[in-house]
C-alpha cells in the first residue's frame, strides 16, 4: 500500500513539471525526450519525437535545429539542411543553427561553406574556436589537393 502514494507523487510531479503525461506530452517534454534519445544514439526515434513536438510548435526554430542535428547524425543531409535553413529563416540570430549547418557541410566536404557557417555561428554567440580551426585546416588541405 505504501507504493500507491509514491506512484501518485511521481505522476503529480510529472504533470506539474511537464504539464502532462506520456499520451498528451507538451512540446517541452517531447523536446527533452528527443534530446535524451539523441544522446542515446536513437536518432530515428528522436526525429519522430521532434516531429510530434513540431506539430505542437511548428515554427519553433530550436526544435527545427534539433531535428536537423538528428537528421545530420543519420546522414540525411538534405533533410538536415531543410530544417536548419528553416530555423535560420525563423530566427536569423540562432547561432547553433549556423553551426549545425556548418557541420553538415563538413560531412559533405564543403569546407569553404562550413568555414562561413561556423563564422556566422560565432557572430551570433555560438563559438567553437577549435572546430573553426579544424574546418579552416580542412578547407586549405582540400584547396592544395585540387591545385
Amino acid at each position: 500500500m505504501k507504493r500507491f502514494p509514491l506512484v501518485m507523487t511521481v505522476m503529480f510531479l510529472s504533470v506539474f513539471f511537464f504539464g502532462t503525461l506520456a499520451h498528451g506530452q507538451d512540446a517541452k517534454a517531447l523536446t527533452l525526450q528527443g534530446i535524451e534519445q539523441c544522446n542515446a544514439g536513437k536518432f530515428g526515434q528522436a526525429i519522430a519525437t521532434f516531429d510530434k513536438a513540431l506539430k505542437k510548435k511548428p515554427n519553433d526554430p530550436n526544435l527545427l535545429c534539433l531535428r536537423g542535428r538528428a537528421y545530420t547524425a543519420k546522414g540525411q543531409y538534405d533533410r538536415a539542411l531543410a530544417d536548419l535553413n528553416q530555423a535560420i529563416k525563423l530566427n536569423p540570430r540562432l547561432g547553433q543553427a549556423y553551426f549545425s549547418r556548418g557541420m553538415v557541410y563538413v560531412y559533405q566536404e564543403k569546407y569553404d561553406e562550413a568555414v562561413e557557417e561556423v563564422k556566422k555561428a560565432a557572430s551570433h554567440g555560438y563559438k567553437d574556436a577549435d572546430f573553426l580551426k579544424y574546418v579552416q585546416k580542412m578547407a586549405k588541405r582540400k584547396k592544395k589537393k585540387y591545385k
